[in-house]
């Protein structure tokens, strides 16, 4: 039973949080009440509703809808990430996965039967959604939303970057019924591994994009993409070759930046890699 001593401690605790963003303000009216739901979620260690920020008239109501059970995370099968205090709290459904160091920013999700490697950044409000196979230390910019895709190692989705998976989007089915999961088809992403997805790009469902490629902000990328390959534009268009560093290469395949190069084999791009010279045997 909540007695007036733990009323006040939570009091406490919400004006502390309160003055780490406005430390002369104890009026809800003038808070930027996004930093401040990051500053409580850091200092009671819980998910704040949208809703109890926006309706709260005054510190004091505040704590009262804190203490509230109804007014707590409206999703009750998400838990905050492990490890994320410091940064702000991202959500793990009911039988998602996250790998040791991974970091979730306030507002990212990984939704069940979604897999996220180790030591990856996910952005603030970006999702991962169901079927998605994220490999180790991805980076995934804010709003990004990843769709089922595989994503190799090391790749970067930067920030509202859309990696699509339903070819043949409807809100319901062809009888009016609202669609369910068996009701459509997965055509999933693919992205190599080192691969950047420039921000605001769309990635249409069943592509692959190739390791190292580099797809340039705001693409529409509606074909497969070569490994190395640099496209730009709605439609995509490959415009030239870039190195693992990201670099243009120059028309020798050559990387002005790092002094990597590069040769066609195959048909595909791949890094020239000089032997070193055999050791001469001694003689005696």
């Amino acid at each position: 039973m909540t007695g007036p001593a733990s009323e006040d401690r939570l009091l406490e605790k919400v004006l502390r949080a309160v003055r780490q963003v406005r430390p002369q303000h104890r009026s809800l009216d003038s808070l930027d009440r996004l930093t401040l739901a990051v500053a409580l979620e850091h200092t009671l260690g819980r998910h704040i509703g949208d809703q109890v920020l926006a309706d709260a008239t005054s510190l004091a109501d505040l704590a009262d809808r804190l203490r509230t059970p109804a007014d707590r995370s409206t999703v009750m099968d998400q838990h905050p990430a492990p490890e994320l205090a410091a940064q702000g709290t991202g959500w793990l459904d009911e039988g998602a996965v996250a790998g040791d160091g991974t970091r979730l920013w306030h507002q990212a999700q990984i939704s069940t039967g979604a897999v996220v490697g180790g030591d990856c950044t996910l952005g603030k409000g970006c999702f991962i959604g169901t079927g998605s196979t994220v490999g180790d230390r991805v980076k995934i910019g804010n709003y990004a939303n990843v769709f089922g895709a595989d994503v190799g190692d090391e790749a970067m989705i930067c920030p509202g970057a859309l990696l699509l998976e339903d070819p043949a989007p409807r809100a319901t089915t062809p009888d009016g019924h609202r669609k369910h999961p068996e009701d459509w088809s997965r055509r999933p992403v693919t992205i190599g591994a080192g691969a950047t997805i420039g921000a605001a790009s769309v990635i249409a469902p069943g592509i692959t994009v190739g390791a190292h490629a580099l797809v340039g902000l705001g693409a529409v990328v509606l074909r497969d993409v070569p490994a190395h390959a640099l496209i730009i534009g709605n439609p995509a268009r490959q415009i030239g070759w870039v190195c693992r560093c990201a670099s243009t290469l120059d028309p020798q395949l050559r990387c002005p930046a790092c002094s990597r190069s590069y040769q066609h084999e195959a048909g595909h791009l791949v890094e020239h890699v000089i032997a070193a010279p055999a050791e001469q045997p001694l003689i005696e």
